[in-house]
């Protein structure tokens, strides 16, 4: 920084971190909004990231043991 530019004060600082964090906060509170109103078992588009809705995959059922042969 050149010796004209001032620096920016702490209250300054503080004051932009306040800022983005309340953005955040505001984008999160929307994505949950939609995500809540969705139809189970769609995707759902939230900020930038595909979130799939859907109920679990149940699990494999175990293949049988093998009978010994006498």
């Amino acid at each position: 920084m050149s010796d004209t530019e001032q620096e920016p004060s702490m209250e300054e600082i503080l004051a932009s971190i306040r800022r983005i964090i309340s953005d955040d906060e505001k984008e999160i509170d929307a994505a949950a909004q939609e995500n809540e109103e969705a139809p189970e078992g769609e995707e759902e588009l939230a900020g930038e990231e595909m979130v799939a809705i859907a109920e679990p995959e149940p699990e494999p059922e175990p293949e049988p043991e093998p009978v010994a042969e006498e």
